[in-house]
């Protein structure tokens, strides 16, 4: 359980492409859904720290898992992720304008202005809005493979979740509904890299855990968009084919990690460790990208990005009556009242 899959070591000759059945094309899209997410993620978390939104957890450096594991996914499936999923929400049909929207609850977000930033929903993709709570997800996403299951619907449910979670009611309860129902679930759990039993900091592996419920796992390089992509394309298989639900633990340098989670975020980790630095090494080294093709799509995601950021900054806020709405059927009469109030007071 301790061996950690990769896939990308600087040879060519050992990546088995075979494996990952995704052609030249595939591989130039994973890279630019990559670059994509990163740019995304770099302006998001300098609007936080410029004061234009009140929230906001990056997630640069972490690439590797909301993209490899978002690449898998097919239409028909659920996804449970967590704040650090942008790749994933992109993935899915979310569109620029449609994040930077909801980043500053505008008229146009989707949720009006009722959810922090950063907490995205995507009906059309199937992708189910992050939850403040840790771990609240997991257990969400279990219940939804049940439903899966019960259905007999050829789908599978993805969840995505930090360490931290793990150790969370949630991530027991998940683990127990999954392995007693056998449902069609990925469970993606993102870890530091540490010494096992070195210490106080050397805990167990968080895929050993899969084991005490009979759930399979298996431990990824989480810089390696490849690996992942296997390990949670090969899982997705079983789980769709009714062979249960697997515990995908992506391993990823500490510092990088909650890095991360740094309010002002923005800075790419190592070369070493860098996701896009590695895949895009070896998209070279096979012909499929240059950099020609680099400066273009930088050059493209820029002007994307302050046109979606512009457009989102200039809609008004929601007014403040918009409350009322969504919630009943048909309003109560003393709803109704103050509703009434609450528009009147907003044309003095």
């Amino acid at each position: 359980m301790s061996e950690i899959q990769s896939m990308l070591s600087g040879d060519v000759a050992e990546v088995d492409r075979e494996s990952l059945a995704l052609d030249d094309a595939g591989l130039a899209r994973m890279y630019e859904a990559m670059s994509t997410t990163r740019a995304v993620d770099k302006r998001s978390a300098r609007l936080h720290v410029e004061g234009e939104i009140g929230f906001y957890v990056a997630s640069c450096g972490l690439e590797a898992v909301s993209v490899g594991a978002g690449f898998t996914l097919e239409t028909p499936d659920w996804l449970f992720p967590s704040h650090r999923d942008l790749g994933m929400y992109l993935l899915r049909g979310g569109s620029m304008r449609a994040w930077f929207d909801q980043l500053f609850g505008n008229v146009a977000d989707l949720t009006k202005g009722r959810q922090l930033p950063g907490h995205a929903s995507l009906p059309a993709g199937r992708f189910v809005s992050v939850s403040g709570r840790v771990g609240a997800q997991i257990s969400q996403a279990a219940g939804c493979a049940m439903a899966i299951k019960s259905r007999r619907d050829k789908a599978c449910v993805l969840t995505s979740f930090g360490e931290a979670a793990s150790s969370a009611a949630d991530f027991h309860a998940a683990m127990n509904i999954a392995a007693r129902f056998r449902v069609p679930a990925v469970f993606v759990c993102r870890s530091a890299r540490r010494d096992i039993g070195a210490g106080i900091g050397g805990a167990a592996p968080v895929a050993t855990r899969a084991k005490a419920y009979g759930v399979s796992a298996a431990r990824v390089d989480g810089s390696d968009v490849l690996a992942v992509y296997r390990a949670v394309s090969e899982a997705r298989s079983t789980a769709t084919e009714g062979g249960g639900p697997t515990l995908i633990e992506a391993v990823l340098d500490e510092a990088a990690l909650f890095g991360a989670g740094a309010p002002a975020a923005g800075d790419p980790p190592s070369a070493d460790l860098d996701p896009l630095a590695r895949l895009r090494e070896y998209l070279e080294q096979c012909g499929i990208w240059d950099a020609a093709r680099e400066d273009e799509l930088g050059a493209r995601l820029a002007d994307r990005i302050d046109e979606a950021v512009a457009a989102a900054r200039a809609e008004a806020k929601p007014p403040a009556h918009s409350l009322f709405d969504d919630v009943y059927g048909e309003l109560p009469w003393m709803l109704q009242e103050q509703r009434e109030r609450l528009v009147s007071g907003e044309g003095d």
